[in-house]
């Protein structure tokens, strides 16, 4: 069976899983970028984080080069972080580029949110997106939970998450990764399945049909 994992920073080592390995625009050269870009396999996502956010503009333009160039899978991580020192005026003029960008390439976001939930909804709304909006590393409670999904959002969870939040998004909205975790995809899905009292081929099963129907169709 196969592993997807959504989000991480780790290249694969195992045959049987298929990751989407982040890359983040920061201040390289677009070159560099690039190169770093070229020696990862497999599947990748890019983004401009909120915590590396210099110049909105010069990122944005990095960002749709490296669209243009590479085989992109996703956008991301992208987002809004309350935690971080970038200011918030800055980091929703990031995320609204993103957006844009995701739907002008057909391609998922992956989303990085801390204490902005209302502001993440708020965008939500503003732009009314069709491409699918992946809230990463979700340890957020049931209540959370829903409400974003109420929006069309899905949810990505790693080693650590609430169970209540997990049982609202099964079986359509659920994903799983590994982020910066050194745990691997497998056990990740091995601590869902037991919380959801499942078998892990249950699990893989609806999370394949999710990520071929409606998270990578395009590029699948």
């Amino acid at each position: 069976m196969l592993y997807y994992n959504i989000h991480t920073h780790q290249t694969s080592v195992m045959a049987e899983e298929r990751a989407v390995v982040n890359t983040l625009v920061d201040e390289r050269e677009t070159g560099q970028l690039l190169q770093a870009m070229q020696q990862l396999s497999g599947w990748q996502s890019v983004g401009i984080h909120p915590w590396y956010i210099y110049n909105v503009r010069a990122q944005g333009e990095k960002l749709q080069l490296l669209l243009e160039t590479m085989p992109v899978a996703a956008i991301g991580e992208a987002g809004l972080d309350k935690r971080c020192n970038t200011p918030m005026p800055m980091q929703q003029e990031a995320f609204r580029r993103q957006v844009q960008l995701s739907e002008r390439y057909r391609k998922p976001l992956i989303i990085h949110c801390v204490k902005a939930w209302a502001e993440l909804i708020a965008v939500k709304k503003e732009f009314t997106p069709q491409q699918p909006w992946i809230v990463h590393g979700f340890r957020g409670n049931e209540v959370l939970a829903s409400q974003l999904m109420a929006q069309g959002c899905y949810l990505s969870f790693g080693e650590r998450f609430n169970p209540l939040a997990l049982q609202a998004a099964w079986p359509h909205c659920l994903l799983a990764e590994t982020d910066e975790s050194t745990t691997n995809i497998r056990q990740v899905y091995d601590g869902i399945a037991t919380t959801l009292h499942i078998t892990p081929e249950e699990l893989a099963q609806q999370i394949e049909s999710q990520v071929k129907s409606r998270i990578f169709a395009e590029m699948l």
